[in-house]
């Protein structure tokens, strides 16, 4: 296994995304710190079936929107397991709207949600990771978006706070080397919105170079080969969008 005796946390680890990073981080021999917001019920499912894959779990509930809040849930997870070994900022926030319409409630819960607590909580793992033996680095992932490199109109708010958590990677890939690797995924169609009819989301095929749509268990994979992967991999982001032309979005 790739990562036998490894400690991941994962925000936002309940459902959809989250859940396939869980399972595939556990499916590769790591325990796994569960956080979740407000899915209860969801999380304990997905905390049953890592059970089913042998693997420890500890599930941990907390409001990304505060600050205290994320360092206390770094602080749980450390406590958890006795360490954190693997970091993956997975929880968003998916504010809509566009620019002229765009509240500062609206501002204030896509960078809360997607880059202070994010920076909050890799504070606190980090500083937990500070003394990792040399060639052994921890490593933190952060889940963008392609609204971190391509505006969508109709997200604003978020597009930015995603830039912003691209830019937190790489700023931590230099602030935090050589005891921690720090990159990026920024997935493009790989999961249906929830507003999206499924007629357009199957049209992507069409503007896509492979001529395909992605999937959760895609993005899984990547996590695993960064939590995994060579030592030298740090401060990347790494496209998952099958080449996709995002002048035809």
């Amino acid at each position: 296994m790739k990562l036998a005796n490894r400690v991941a946390l994962v925000t936002g680890g309940a459902h959809r995304v989250g859940r396939a990073i869980c399972l595939a981080l556990a499916a590769e021999g790591a325990d796994i710190v569960l956080h979740y917001g407000a899915s209860a019920d969801a999380a304990r499912r997905t905390a049953d079936e890592i059970v089913a894959l042998s693997r420890r779990v500890a599930v941990v509930q907390a409001d990304l929107s505060s600050w205290s809040a994320a360092r206390e849930l770094g602080a749980r997870a450390i406590d958890a397991f006795g360490r954190v070994d693997i970091l993956v900022n997975s929880a968003s926030s998916f504010v809509r709207g566009r620019f002229a319409t765009a509240s500062e409630a609206d501002f204030d819960q896509a960078f809360d949600v997607n880059v202070k607590a994010p920076y909050a909580l890799c504070q606190v793992i980090a500083g937990s990771m500070a003394n990792r033996p040399a060639g052994d680095p921890g490593a933190i992932i952060n889940i963008v978006d392609e609204g971190a490199l391509s505006p969508n109109r109709e997200f604003a708010a978020h597009g930015l706070s995603k830039a912003a958590l691209l830019a937190l990677t790489r700023l931590l890939a230099v602030e935090l080397a050589p005891a921690v690797r720090t990159n990026a995924i920024c997935p493009g169609p790989i999961l249906k919105p929830d507003r999206m009819s499924e007629a357009r989301w199957q049209a992507l095929r069409e503007t896509n170079p492979m001529q395909a749509l992605g999937s959760p268990d895609d993005l899984a994979a990547c996590v695993v080969f960064l939590a995994a992967g060579p030592a030298f991999i740090n401060g990347d982001c790494l496209m998952l969008d099958g080449g996709r032309d995002w002048t035809r979005r």
